[in-house]
């Protein structure tokens, strides 16, 4: 049965370019750039390319099982105790995201505006605010969005339009430094994120007004390119504006800000890049913690929905004090463990689940 609340496939768009860029395109240069040096945005063209498979896999069963989420047909492709044997360990994967995601928000302002400020203060109110987003509904949040995504995409461009006297295009050479190996290890980071959260996108689409298949798909694929473009585009112009600096940095855009200088009138514009940095994770956190309560209540029959989202927002604040001790550590398993995980736990479950739905008739 078609879920109560529906929403336009606009709207699905843009719930979809906030999913997989609002807190990317802040969060994923400092990482790629410091791993691939020059080539990262190499490393970012590389694994765009490769996830439009994971794309063509989400669109594919969600083609084919419209009414459905990926819990529910895996349910019915694999049977109730393969279905848990492989959804739980993917729930626990997203509260693992959604932590690694709330602590780095919080580690953005304890080392770089607000450092008196206790880690535990930022990831309570940014999750108390995200799970009272998550309560209001999926209408709600993509009306939110809409407006919301376009204000980050603003900022990020505007930064970089007050930057052009600062670009030195020599900086971006030589192109591949130390060889292609970092720029492929770039590439598998971001295999794990951001590129993987297509998959977890997949728990929304049965949200989705059944208007218009095809432009649909062809949006979704554009919105996946248009991602692509973007993030190789800030992380080239970092390079370009700061340098070898920027490998050493973990927001090669907020220090991008920091040097805006026009005059006496426009100068220290980074609190206005904090304010896209909190609302990109925001919007993340949201839609994490949504999809974190769709798989719970999917996965064990569980009526109220929204009963369980103040709970696993408490898990996950619990998870993001407690993960890590430090900024380092949850660098470390980025690039090492957040991909592994993703690929065993939810990229091959998909693939699984795929496989079987082409021996399968098409339900109802």
């Amino acid at each position: 049965m078609r879920q109560a609340e529906t929403i336009g496939n606009w709207q699905m768009i843009i719930l979809f370019q906030a999913f997989i860029t609002g807190s990317s395109i802040i969060n994923i240069q400092g990482p790629l750039i410091g791993i691939a040096k020059n080539g990262a945005w190499i490393s970012i063209l590389i694994i765009n390319a490769v996830s439009f498979l994971i794309l063509a896999l989400v669109l594919r069963l969600y083609e084919k099982y419209p009414s459905k989420s990926y819990i529910q047909y895996s349910r019915d492709l694999l049977g109730l105790p393969l279905a848990l044997c492989l959804g739980v360990p993917f729930l626990f994967l997203l509260y693992h995201i959604t932590g690694n995601i709330t602590y780095g928000m919080g580690q953005f302002f304890t080392t770089s505006m607000m450092k008196s400020t206790p880690l535990y203060v930022f990831h309570f109110l940014i999750l108390m605010v995200a799970g009272l987003t998550v309560r209001a509904g999926i209408e709600v949040i993509a009306r939110m969005f809409n407006g919301l995504l376009f204000f980050v995409l603003f900022i990020i461009f505007l930064i970089f339009v007050l930057n052009i006297t600062h670009y030195h295009p020599e900086f971006l050479l030589p192109i591949v430094p130390e060889g292609w190996k970092p720029v492929f290890h770039g590439a598998y980071v971001g295999f794990g994120f951001p590129y993987m959260d297509i998959m977890y996108f997949a728990m929304v689409l049965p949200f989705l007004k059944r208007e218009h298949d095809k432009p649909f798909k062809r949006w979704m694929y554009g919105g996946l390119l248009f991602n692509g473009m973007v993030l190789a585009f800030t992380v080239v112009t970092s390079i370009m504006i700061l340098g070898p600096i920027a490998m050493n940095e973990k927001f090669p855009i907020y220090q991008a800000a920091k040097i805006i200088e026009i005059g006496e009138i426009i100068q220290r514009i980074e609190s206005v890049f904090g304010m896209a940095l909190i609302i990109g994770s925001y919007m993340k956190i949201t839609l994490m913690l949504f999809i974190i309560n769709e798989v719970m209540t999917q996965l064990f029959n569980l009526a109220d929905k929204r009963a369980f989202v103040f709970p696993n927002a408490l898990l996950v604040f619990l998870l993001s004090l407690t993960m890590y001790e430090n900024e380092v550590e949850l660098g470390e398993s980025g690039a090492i463990m957040e991909t592994i995980l993703a690929f065993f736990l939810a990229f091959i479950p998909l693939v699984i689940v795929t496989i079987r739905s082409l021996f399968k008739n098409k339900t109802s």
